[in-house]
């Protein structure tokens, strides 16, 4: 019988076992959130289909030591940070699919929640601060910017204009909608917005965000990011947050320990990635990968195949 390794415990319920059991298919879980490369290549021997539903990174070594592996099948949508060995999976003919839009809505909720949370100084006026009232201004008064208007980005900026910001904008390699402002410059967005929401995927590259970009932010603007590391600039970023000049709500940062002692007003960050921990999400996530091992593995053709 061939064997399907799953990964983590949050995706792949016993539903989804079943499921592929009654595929002829035996499921093996290896029940860690970030497997260590040796890990993976004890665990990836003899298995001809994975998936990935922790946080632990696909290199090309772990790649490399497989024997059998045919399909990688990713329970996100930014798939690429995850799976850093991808090309050489492409060359060494292993599909990968990942499940686009699944945490999108769920995503775009966390960005709004901590984006309301920081512009009202909800942690400085809670009981781990140190405040008892300020003066903030309403969202009402405020231009939010969103650099990346992907499913994600477009969940969030239909949540922006919903509670009525000012203006929302954004930009994107192409112009994609007349629902909202569009700019044609990311720089110039980025010099605008009062609100910035960082949504870009990983093919945007390393460092886009960049020193410089970080620069041209307002004072006492607000990022709100989920991207992951390295298309954002830390040392630049903590250089500003730290200054107190701007304000970040971050999902994934690598340094976190460095962040830790800023002051609640210009920094959060999650303890791990929390943007998608919703069962909602779980769920969806959950029913297209299942399906797109099977499609994979059975005929090699899935409409969420990435490479």
């Amino acid at each position: 019988m061939q064997k399907i390794l799953v990964t983590d415990t949050l995706f792949i319920h016993d539903k989804h076992t079943k499921e592929l059991k009654t595929q002829g298919y035996e499921v093996e879980r290896l029940e860690k959130t970030t497997a260590s490369e040796d890990e993976l290549k004890t665990a990836l021997q003899g298995k001809v289909g994975y998936i990935l539903g922790g946080l632990e990174k696909v290199t090309e070594e772990v790649l490399k030591s497989t024997d059998e592996l045919k399909v990688i099948s990713f329970t996100g949508t930014g798939w690429k940070g995850y799976i850093p060995g991808w090309e050489y999976a492409t060359e060494k003919g292993i599909a990968i699919s990942n499940a686009p839009s699944a945490n999108a809505a769920e995503v775009a909720e966390w960005a709004t929640a901590v984006m309301m949370a920081m512009q009202r100084d909800l942690f400085e006026l809670g009981p781990k601060g140190d405040k008892s009232f300020v003066t903030v201004k309403s969202l009402m008064q405020l231009e939010v910017g969103i650099v990346g208007l992907g499913n994600i980005g477009r969940e969030f900026a239909e949540r922006a204009k919903g509670l009525k910001a000012k203006k929302v904008s954004y930009w994107s390699r192409q112009k994609k909608t007349d629902d909202f402002d569009y700019y044609e410059n990311v720089d110039d967005l980025l010099r605008s917005a009062d609100v910035i929401f960082l949504a870009l995927g990983d093919d945007a590259g390393q460092d886009f965000i960049s020193a410089e970009r970080i620069g041209l932010i307002k004072k006492d603007a607000l990022i709100v990011s989920i991207l992951h590391k390295g298309i954002f600039n830390e040392d630049a970023l903590y250089q500003r947050v730290s200054s107190t000049e701007i304000r970040a709500a971050f999902d994934i940062v690598a340094d976190i320990e460095r962040f830790r002692p800023l002051p609640s007003r210009n920094w959060y960050a999650s303890n791990g990635v929390s943007g998608y921990n919703a069962e909602s999400t779980f769920q969806k996530a959950s029913d297209m990968a299942t399906q797109s091992i099977i499609n994979l593995l059975e005929t090699g053709e899935d409409q969420y195949r990435v490479n």
